[in-house]
């Protein structure tokens, strides 16, 4: 298997923020790399145009005739359909990995359906954005984040030494986690922030059409912003994660839930006891 300097084509399919953001990095880091981009014409011709990529194709035939590793950077179930699309025409010794926000299905499917000298790793860059497509796309959007990556049993170790390479090439950090350990962890610190901002955001919006007036929204200051960012994020990729990790997001509300209950007791009881918890998630946050 190749060094990840001798890779003579990377195909990504789906060049959006992540897809996208990842080309520039590649290329950035390595303008030897030979970037192809599988995608609808008109976000192939913008790829191009940003230099995210080299050549695109809507023809996954076509994009991944050759590539020495092949990228998915969809949607969730996006990426459970393409995985039996893609397997006639994946070469030997490819590379597949995926930047999906979910794992757990994503990488059973990929151990059910890849050919046996294909190899899966499966990865989620913890370096999204409430934004979105390649108008969006950064070469700095993976520096210094944390890339998680979830090999199974079936994973091929010299595979998941070339897919450190690629991340380190892109400024990353790794994280090595097992499946179903991402979706739990997912769960609790990104799946369920992500809930919360939506429900804050219309809580307020709830209150103002309540009371018909436009005086909770004219208040907000940039901490209600700074909580709420990505409730502007796109449905379409949040649909996909919150059918594929439905059990652990649900597990995570209730935590949530219980513990607004503790600080709410000692709200009631005596809020100089909130002191405690105020201090403790001050430490805590200067740790992040």
């Amino acid at each position: 298997m190749k060094e990840e300097s001798d890779f003579k084509k990377i195909t990504i399919i789906g060049v959006g923020l992540i897809g996208g953001s990842l080309g520039l990095a590649l290329k950035k880091k390595n303008p030897k790399f030979k970037i192809s981009g599988i995608d609808k014409s008109e976000i192939i011709e913008k790829a191009i145009a940003r230099r995210a990529i080299d050549e695109g194709t809507s023809n996954l035939k076509n994009g991944i005739k050759e590539a020495d590793v092949v990228i998915l950077a969809t949607p969730v179930k996006t990426i459970l359909d393409l995985l039996p699309q893609i397997n006639p025409f994946i070469k030997k010794g490819c590379i597949v990995t995926d930047t999906g926000s979910t794992k757990g299905q994503i990488v059973e499917t990929a151990d059910k359906i890849l050919s046996e000298d294909v190899y899966f790793i499966g990865g989620h860059p913890i370096a999204g954005s409430e934004k979105y497509g390649i108008e969006e796309a950064d070469s700095h959007l993976f520096q210094d984040k944390t890339y998680i990556l979830t090999p199974s049993k079936k994973s091929n170790l010299i595979a998941l030494e070339k897919i450190f390479l690629l991340i380190n090439t892109i400024g990353a950090k790794r994280l090595v986690l097992d499946p179903l350990e991402h979706d739990r962890v997912a769960g609790a610190i990104s799946h369920l922030p992500q809930i919360l901002a939506v429900s804050l955001t219309n809580m307020i919006g709830e209150l103002s059409q309540q009371e018909n007036n436009d005086h909770y929204f004219k208040a907000i200051g940039e901490g209600f912003k700074d909580m709420t960012r990505i409730a502007s994020s796109p449905y379409k990729m949040w649909e996909d994660i919150c059918e594929t990790n439905q059990e652990n997001i649900l597990e995570m509300i209730q935590e949530f839930r219980n513990y607004l209950r503790v600080i709410e007791g000692k709200l009631k009881n005596n809020p100089g006891n909130l002191k405690e918890e105020f201090q403790k998630a001050s430490k805590l946050r200067e740790t992040l």
